[in-house]
This record gives structure tokens, sequence and C-alpha cells, in this order.
């Protein structure tokens, strides 16, 4: 039992350990995410599923955003407007990046940044190495978003996964436990999501109950 009791201690603590650092984006207000690492982010049209702060994997990481405001159109007149869907590929390590994007206030501004869209991935004020192209929606009202991503990464756009050398995965050093795969994947991805505080908390009552 003691034997165990040290295995799972030390699965537990390698969850929590630095190589399990992610990368946090700082998004601003009215950038959308549509597509994580070829995932769907949930994208809302009406601009409720913003969330301020991306985490991501160490490593290359793939976004897909557009930037969709309330603005003005002639006069007092105001509309909506949503750029063109935006890729970056660039790739960091335990660090914390923030999305920063031209100020957009006149559909004629949106319509002039659509024809050549920028942005910047800043690191500590800086900018990092980002590749950018933008995804062809075509005329379709409703498109899915993920099935675009994925042949766009079949082509060889500049910020295609097809043209990009995948990062080496970083390899740590955990203990080996004799338990259900689908159980462990679980609880390593919880655990990930969870926050500091929740980490400590759960590593302290997993240590106290694994004799019950």
């Amino acid at each position: 039992m003691k034997m165990k009791k040290l295995l799972l201690s030390s699965a537990l603590l390698a969850l929590a350990s630095p190589s399990m650092a992610q990368v946090n984006l700082a998004l601003p207000k009215g950038v959308h995410l549509l597509v994580v690492n070829g995932q769907d982010a949930g994208y809302s049209s009406l601009g409720f599923n913003h969330q301020p702060v991306l985490e991501l994997p160490d490593g290359q990481n793939q976004v897909v955003f557009r930037i969709g405001k309330i603005v003005m159109e002639s006069g007092s007149l105001k509309t909506k407007y949503d750029s063109v869907p935006i890729v970056a590929l660039f790739e960091a390590r335990e660090t914390k990046l923030e999305l920063e994007v031209p100020r957009i206030d006149t559909l004629a501004q949106g319509q002039q940044y659509d024809k050549s869209p920028s942005f910047d991935i800043l690191e500590k004020g800086k900018a990092i190495n980002v590749k950018s192209d933008t995804l062809a929606v075509g005329f379709d009202i409703s498109p899915n978003y993920v099935t675009l991503t994925k042949e766009y990464n079949q082509t060889q756009g500049v910020a295609s996964l097809h043209n990009a050398p995948q990062s080496k995965p970083v390899i740590t050093n955990t203990a080996q436990l004799p338990s259900h795969p689908d159980a462990d994947n679980m609880l390593k991805y919880w655990f990930e999501q969870a926050s500091p505080e929740s980490r400590k908390a759960f590593l302290s009552w997993a240590i106290s109950n694994m004799d019950k």
C-alpha cells in the first residue's frame, strides 16, 4: 500500500511540475476566436464567447480569429462589422503573450483592413515571429471554420501546418502506473485546466485519501 501511495504521489506531483506550463495569450475586446489548434472555439456572432485570456500548450499553435464589433457606417448609422478570418501560426513556451489589433471605428476602416489584415502578438511589448494568412470563406453565410481550417492546412498557405516544421515535444519522466488509461487521461486533462490553487487542493485531497 505504501508503494502504491508513493507512486500515485509521484504521478500527481509530475502533473503539477513546470513541464505542464502553458502559454497565455491575452485577447482584446472585439476579437472572436474561431478555431484553436484545429478545434472549434465556440464562435458567437454576437460576441458572447469573448474570453480575455486563451490558454495554449507550449510549442507550436495555430489560432484562427476575426475582429467583430459595432462600427459607424455613415452619419449616425451603426452596423456590425466582421473582419475576414485571420490565421496565425506561432511558437512559444512558458510565457504570456498579448494579441494586438488595429483600432477600427468605421465600416470604411474595416473594409480597408480586410484588404490587408495586420496584427501583432507581443511578448513583453515586443512582437514575436508569426506567420499569418486569411481564411477563404466564399459566400457561405454559416461557414464551418473547423472544416475550412482543415482544408487550408492541406494547402501551401503561409500559415498552413502543411508547411510548418513540427516542434519537438517536451519529454518528461513520470511514474508509470498500472491503471486505466482513460481515467488517467481524464485526470490529466482536468488537472491541467484547474487553477494553481485548485491543483494544490486536489493534491492534498488525493494524497490524504489514497488509503481509503
